[in-house]
C-alpha cells in the first residue's frame, strides 16, 4: 500500500466515525426533544397557566404558581449574573489583557463552569439560607447568577479579545477616550458573541434544579414573596416526575416541553435582534 492510498485510508476511516458519532448523538436528540414533544403537547391547555396547583390525587389544577416563580428566579439572577460577568470579561480582556492576574481569573472561570451545580446550591445554603432561617426567591437567583457569571465572563473575554487592536487605535487616534472606545467600537464588534454567551447562560440555568432546592425551595401556592419559598418549574417538575399520580407525571411533561421551547424561543429571539440592529 502506497502513501497515498494510506492516507486516503485513514481519511475515510477518521470520516466514518466521525459520521458515526455524530449520528448517534443526533439520535438522541432527536429521540428524547421528541419523546417530550409526545408527552407535553397533549397537556397543554389553559388551566396549566391560569390554575395554581390542585391537592394531591385530585384531578385538575396548573402550574400557575411554578411558571410566576421560574419567571422571577430567572429574571433577577439575570439582572445579576450578566452585568457582572460582562463588566468582569470587559476587565479581563482590556485593562488586565497579558497579566497573570487575567489568566488566574480566566484559569478560575473555567473551573467554576464545571462544578456541579449542587455544589453552588450548598454554598448558597450555607451562605444565605442557613444564616437567615428561611429559603427565599432571592437566594435561588443568587444561586442561579452564580452559575451565570462565569459563562458570561469567560465568553465575554474570549469575543473582546477578538477584536483586533488596530480598530481600537483608530478611535484612540480620533482621541476617544478608553471607555468610549470599548462602548463604541468593541462592544459592537463584540455584541453577537456577547448576546450569545448571555443566551448560552440563560439556557443553562433555565433547567437547574439541584441550586433550587438548596435555596428557594418550592412553594405550592401563587406567591410574589421573593423574601419566602418560591415555585420554579424545574423543581416542580421533580417532585411531580417523582410522585405517584399521572396528573402529576402529565404536568410534569407538559413543564418540560415549555422549558425546552423557551430554550429555543430565547435563542431565537437573540439572533433576530442581533440580525436586526447589525444588518449592516
Amino acid at each position: 500500500m502506497t502513501v497515498e492510498q494510506r492516507r486516503k485510508l485513514e481519511n475515510l476511516t477518521a470520516l466514518v466515525l466521525s459520521t458515526l458519532a455524530a449520528a448517534f448523538g443526533l439520535f438522541w436528540l432527536i429521540f428524547i426533544l421528541g419523546d417530550v414533544l409526545v408527552h407535553g403537547i397533549g397537556a397543554l391547555n389553559a388551566d396549566l397557566f391560569l390554575s395554581d396547583p390542585a391537592p394531591p390525587g385530585i384531578e385538575g389544577g396548573g402550574l400557575r404558581n411554578a411558571f410566576v416563580g421560574q419567571i422571577m428566579i430567572t429574571f433577577f439572577a439575570t439582572l445579576i449574573g450578566v452585568p457582572i460577568g460582562v463588566l468582569g470579561g470587559t476587565f479581563l480582556a482590556e485593562y488586565a489583557r497579558g497579566t497573570r492576574f487575567a489568566r488566574i481569573i480566566s484559569v478560575l472561570s473555567d473551573i467554576m463552569v464545571s462544578v456541579p451545580s449542587i455544589v453552588i446550591g450548598t454554598f448558597i445554603y450555607a451562605l444565605l439560607v442557613r444564616p437567615l432561617g428561611h429559603f427565599s426567591g432571592w437566594a435561588g437567583s443568587i444561586a442561579l447568577a452564580v452559575i451565570m457569571i462565569p459563562v458570561v465572563l469567560r465568553t465575554t473575554e474570549d469575543m473582546l479579545s477578538l477584536v483586533p487592536w488596530t480598530l481600537r487605535e483608530a478611535a484612540f487616534a480620533l482621541g476617544a477616550p478608553y471607555y468610549k472606545v470599548i462602548m463604541k467600537v468593541v462592544y459592537r464588534g463584540a455584541a453577537t458573541g456577547i448576546l450569545t454567551g448571555v443566551l448560552l447562560s440563560i439556557a443553562r440555568v433555565a433547567g437547574e434544579t439541584a441550586p433550587l432546592l438548596f435555596t428557594s425551595f418550592n412553594n405550592n401556592f401563587f406567591s410574589w414573596d421573593m423574601n419566602g419559598p418560591v415555585a420554579s418549574l424545574t423543581v416542580t417538575v421533580f417532585q411531580y416526575a417523582m410522585g405517584p399520580f399521572e396528573e402529576w407525571h402529565t404536568q410534569a411533561w407538559a413543564a418540560s416541553l415549555l422549558i425546552t421551547l423557551f430554550i429555543l424561543a430565547i435563542t431565537i429571539l437573540g439572533r433576530a435582534i442581533i440580525k436586526w440592529r447589525y444588518r449592516s
